[in-house]
């Protein structure tokens, strides 16, 4: 086959869609025998169901140890699969670890009728080979996985082992350190125990009761085998980053000026939030956006609360109730708060955070006029309530 064409049919592969076509199995492990072979059969799935014309290629370190039944083949609309083989001739003298190599079968596109131009893209699908040649001695080949935290702040590490070397292990465990967000260790813990033959996989398990505050952390994992170690290690992080909104406040607002929204943010990460900023919308009674604002952008420290400032220019803003969304933006996330503005000549009711905003003073807990009539309609309560008891112990005593 041509090289230019084969470098054009690696790179639409690429863009393929390989939906339309399948191979099975899609990976073969072979432990390491030098001079041995070993011969495979895979079959070719013919999902679109469709005339198609196939092409095989190896590629890999292995690629000069592999020759496969057929280089090319035919397959009709009829033809759900297509099975096909390919020998192994394990090489003398492969370095211990993992080798590998793969068999490609691609479905070339179909030609033009009236060309000979191909049209589409060419889809390709790959079955793996893997052989591993085991290590001198005793060897372990460690992984680390963090799961959690849980509802109850418990987060387990599980560090898949294999023994890879050409002799068993009769002791296998790992010490996990725990380091924060300063890089300060604040915690170990310990797996369990337990021997391996060679070959064979198991998986260390350890739990940690995280009582620390949110933020990214990192785990270190030193996996003790006989007299040899491994270390692996994974950063992972816990909570995640929140910023919080508690209060908006506005002070010297007069409708028809400029409003100076200061919103209390609390950064509950334990690291700083850089670059974030509020945005906030205004609708009208269509659900049109009037308003449309940002705030300036603010590294906040980690654990604590910061001022975030906007402004919102109310010349041509009748009074009226708006409805309002505030968005605090950082990193790629988006914390959105809904309520409502109560606009009038001096102050802006936020209904549904609680806070009132006006003229010349701090927000208070609700409208006085509110809590004036709340005030009035308890004691009438109290009064009315009283008058009944009276007039019970009046009727009472007269029957007596």
């Amino acid at each position: 086959m041509n090289k230019g064409l084969l470098i054009l049919i690696f790179v639409i592969l690429l863009s393929s869609n390989v939906l339309a076509l399948g191979i099975t199995p899609g990976r073969s492990n072979f432990d390491y025998s030098s001079g041995t072979q070993k011969e495979v059969e895979f079959s070719v799935i013919n999902s679109e169901k469709k005339d198609s014309n196939m092409v095989v290629l190896v590629q890999g370190e292995l690629n000069a140890s592999i020759s496969v039944s057929e280089v090319s083949f035919q397959m009709s609309a009829s033809e759900s699969e297509k099975k096909l083989k390919y020998i192994l001739n394990m090489p003398v003298g492969l370095s211990p670890g993992l080798h590998t190599a793969e068999v490609v079968v691609i479905q070339l596109p179909g030609k033009s009728e009236t060309s000979e131009a191909f049209i589409g893209s060419a889809i390709g699908v790959t079955t793996q080979i893997h052989v591993f040649v085991p290590y001198p001695g005793k060897y372990v080949e460690a992984d680390l996985n963090v799961i959690g935290s849980d509802s109850d702040g418990e987060v387990t590490f599980v560090i898949p082992v294999m023994s890879r070397g050409e002799l068993g292990i009769k002791n296998v465990k790992a010490k996990i350190d725990i380091y924060g967000p300063l890089n300060k260790k604040i915690e170990s813990v310990d797996t369990d125990e337990f021997s391996l033959e060679s070959q064979e996989r198991r998986e260390l398990v350890a739990t940690w009761k995280s009582d620390v505050d949110p933020g990214p952390y990192r785990a270190v994992a030193t996996v003790i085998y006989d007299e040899n170690t491994a270390k692996v290690e994974k950063n992972f992080n816990l909570g995640v980053a929140l910023l919080e909104l508690e209060e908006i406040e506005v002070n010297d607002f007069s409708l028809g000026e400029i409003a100076k929204f200061e919103l209390l943010v609390e950064n509950k990460w334990s690291q700083t939030i850089a670059g974030a900023y509020a945005q906030m919308l205004i609708y009208n009674n269509d659900g049109e956006v009037i308003a449309d604002f940002k705030s300036a952008t603010y590294d906040i420290p980690p654990l604590e609360k910061a001022l975030v400032i906007a402004f919102w220019d109310t010349a041509g803003v009748r009074k009226g109730t708006y409805a309002s969304s505030v968005f605090l933006k950082y990193s790629q996330e988006s914390v959105q708060k809904d309520f409502q503005l109560e606009v009038s000549d001096n102050q802006i009711n936020v209904v549904g955070l609680g806070y009132v905003i006006s003229k010349g003073g701090k927000s208070s807990g609700g409208d006085n006029s509110l809590t004036i009539i709340l005030v009035t309609a308890i004691v009438m309560l109290v009064i009315i309530n009283l008058i009944w008891f009276l007039v019970l112990r009046k009727k009472l005593a007269k029957k007596r």
